[in-house]
């Protein structure tokens, strides 16, 4: 059985889970008090829980719902651990990444890009897992929009499996890696930018001068994704 899962992220999905979901608190504290973590670390974790209709989602923060629980799969240094250290944490931690490396640097060899900037993207947009589904409809292992998708020359038709032609992983690595591709030579080579505009629009990024938008979600991300790269280049 195929099972649909969902990618999605927010540190007000935490706070309404604390609200709305008394039951979980003693269990989500207890995670936290074991893992060590502060609230302002909860955007470096990953969860994963299956809901009652058996559809598997993931995130890296705790969802809203009050029936679902919540299982902390694996835990990344936030940013404050990391100041003033040599190595970044690995990307390659999450599972999947044997089943989808071949695609990732193929799609990264193919625009002459460097493949551990690549897996380092996946990694932050999915943790490698081909089939998540954010709340805004980004798709598959490294989170393509459909309108991305469209631009690059893959249409909303479905798969041979019912799904989105761009949740094919190597058909989505390669959308991916070309829009980053794009957007490096829109923004001179600047990685940081690059990826400020894969999150958040390249009209973002120009809008604020050619620099990191200000939205704590973009600063997040691209402070993320750099870690996981600078970890697979030591």
């Amino acid at each position: 059985m195929t099972t649909k899962s969902v990618f999605c992220q927010g540190v007000e999905g935490a706070e309404r889970l604390f609200r709305e979901a008394p039951s979980l608190r003693g269990a989500v504290l207890s995670v936290f008090l074991l893992l060590g973590l502060l609230p302002s670390s909860w955007a470096d974790q990953v969860w994963e829980f299956v809901d009652g209709d058996g559809v598997t989602h993931i995130g890296n923060v705790p969802p809203s719902a009050a029936s679902r629980g919540v299982i902390w799969l694996n835990r990344v240094p936030p940013v404050s651990v990391m100041k003033g250290k040599d190595r970044g944490p690995s990307a390659l931690q999450f599972s999947g990444y044997d089943d989808v490396k071949q695609h990732l640097e193929a799609a990264a060899v193919a625009q002459s890009l460097d493949p551990a900037f690549v897996i380092a993207v996946a990694a932050a947009e999915s943790a490698f897992n081909v089939k998540a589904v954010s709340r805004k409809g980004a798709l598959g292992l490294m989170q393509v929009m459909p309108a991305t998708a469209e631009r690059y020359g893959v249409a909303a038709r479905p798969s041979s499996e019912g799904e989105h032609a761009a949740m094919e992983p190597k058909v989505n690595a390669q959308i991916g890696t070309r829009y980053l591709a794009d957007l490096l030579r829109m923004f001179d080579g600047d990685k940081e930018l690059a990826l400020a505009a894969y999150n958040a629009g390249e009209g973002a990024v120009i809008k604020h001068g050619r620099r990191i938008p200000p939205y704590p979600e973009t600063q997040q991300y691209v402070e993320k994704v750099m870690r996981f790269y600078r970890g697979m280049l030591r």
